[in-house]
């Protein structure tokens, strides 16, 4: 009986401690039917993985094909019309053998749609020397605004995007400006290459669309092929 009563204590104290600041554990199967917590998700684990890669100078990652390998607990609490999302998930590199916990709390304003990274943090499980270098890598957020390649590709993504979306019903229809970027990634090795940019659609009153565009380089293409490499997209959604 003893013994029972110790297990509940803990149990209790566990959950206690689980949603203190009013946040509260997500099962796996609210997560697996939410395609905004597993977008939100995507894009936390990206800006962490683009601060620690270029502007973190304790303990930075190498650069790399990083993905989620696994995610450990989500929790929510809502506050002042915004939910706050605290992920932490296990991260890993198929570009060379190392793997990252990785904690980060995103905020979404489900009114408008505003999103951000609130805080991140990260601690390195496994480390080795050896790198793969035919793996898709993170670019430097800073080359938006200093190199007039990733500028070029960024704009025709976006004119593509915004107009492709509005006709297809996906977005508003209405005026848009770039908002923030939370990453940038190649494609590695490949024909032809292409890059991958992790942005977000503001209307003139502040709507906020989180979008994803894919941009190949047809430089190398021959004319009458380029047709046969498009500009894709993907809108996430907001509910």
């Amino acid at each position: 009986m003893k013994l029972l009563i110790a297990a509940l204590l803990f149990v209790a104290i566990g959950t206690i401690t689980a949603q203190s600041n009013g946040y509260t554990r997500l099962s796996t199967a609210t997560i697996n039917r939410s395609q905004l917590i597993q977008g939100l998700r995507q894009l936390g684990a990206e800006y962490l993985l683009e601060k620690a890669i270029f502007q973190t100078t304790k303990n930075p990652l190498r650069n790399g094909n990083w993905n989620i390998s696994r995610t450990e607990s989500v929790y929510r609490r809502i506050s002042g019309g915004v939910n706050y999302y605290r992920f932490t998930v296990i991260l890993a590199s198929k570009s060379s053998p190392t793997t990252v916990r990785g904690l980060y709390t995103v905020s979404f304003r489900p009114s408008n749609g505003n999103t951000a990274v609130t805080s991140y943090s990260y601690r390195i499980l496994s480390d080795k020397d050896e790198f793969r270098t035919d793996q898709p890598q993170f670019v430097d957020l800073t080359w938006l605004t200093s190199n007039t390649y990733i500028q070029a590709q960024f704009q025709k993504g976006y004119d593509f995007t915004v107009a492709n979306a509005i006709k297809n019903g996906e977005i508003r229809d209405a005026t848009y400006h770039a908002g923030k970027t939370f990453s940038i990634r190649d494609s590695g090795y490949t024909y032809p290459p292409v890059i991958n940019f992790l942005t977000t659609l503001v209307t003139r009153s502040g709507y906020t669309y989180r979008v994803r565009f894919f941009v190949p380089d047809l430089e190398s293409v021959p004319e009458d092929q380029q047709a046969n490499y498009p500009i894709t997209y993907w809108v996430y959604p907001n509910n």
